[in-house]
């Protein structure tokens, strides 16, 4: 069952795989930034609590966009298929 996943997955189409790479790119740096923000924060709940809730936030919002980008690419292969 992983092979057949595997192969169906590499013959996507670019425009599928150039969705599906550029959710992943921009989910890593959003990613990047929630931890620049958590590091920054420091654990000081009182004074960052602003810093705090702007990595949560983008720690989520990395999540959603992961997920349109995959569920992107599985309509334009569905489309195209």
């Amino acid at each position: 069952m992983f092979k057949k996943t595997m192969n169906r997955m590499f013959s996507m189409s670019n425009d599928a795989w150039y969705i599906l790479l550029s959710s992943v790119k921009l989910c890593c740096l959003l990613c990047l930034c929630a931890f620049a923000l958590l590091v920054e924060w420091g654990g000081n709940m009182s004074e960052y609590y602003n810093l705090y809730m702007t990595a949560i936030s983008l720690n989520e919002i990395s999540q959603a966009v992961l997920l349109l980008g995959v569920i992107g690419s599985f309509l334009i292969e569905a489309i195209q298929s």
